[in-house]
């Protein structure tokens, strides 16, 4: 009885949730991916067009979607795995606030940064992922 639970095999139950969570997010991602593409192509992000600014948000559409599928999936999953994801989050959330700080402070001792969100960003979704690697390994 007890080998059954020591087992690392996901059980059907976890497969179906897992499933679910792969069609819902995966077309938010191909939706995001192609207002992206659209939006950097056509867009004019650099042009003098007040409709610029109207097109740099244009993608944050297909974003709510994927909001969307890992708040389901966080309601689907059992409490051990709301917990580990949640550690997850927790872990790319301090990262990206702390790099958050560090570049305030930099800019207030007179460095100037060209793309600083996309740094931020990149940092929260490392800690994110490197969170919830050391955490699922626990």
């Amino acid at each position: 009885m007890t080998s059954k639970l020591d087992r690392d095999d996901r059980s059907a139950g976890d497969r179906s949730i897992a499933r679910a969570y792969q069609r819902e997010f995966w077309p938010g991602i191909g939706a995001y991916a192609v207002v992206l593409t659209a939006v950097l192509l056509s867009g004019g992000l650099d042009g003098d067009s007040p409709w610029r600014f109207a097109w740099a948000v244009l993608p944050v559409i297909p974003g709510l979607w994927i909001v969307r599928a890992v708040l389901r999936h966080a309601r689907r999953i059992d409490e051990y795995q709301r917990l580990l994801l949640l550690q997850a989050l927790g872990g790319g959330f301090a990262v990206a606030m702390v790099a958050s700080v560090t570049v305030a402070f930099l800019e207030i001792a007179g460095l100037s940064f060209v793309g600083i969100g996309w740094i931020i960003y990149a940092a929260g979704m490392l800690g994110w992922i490197i969170t919830g690697a050391v955490v699922g390994r626990r």
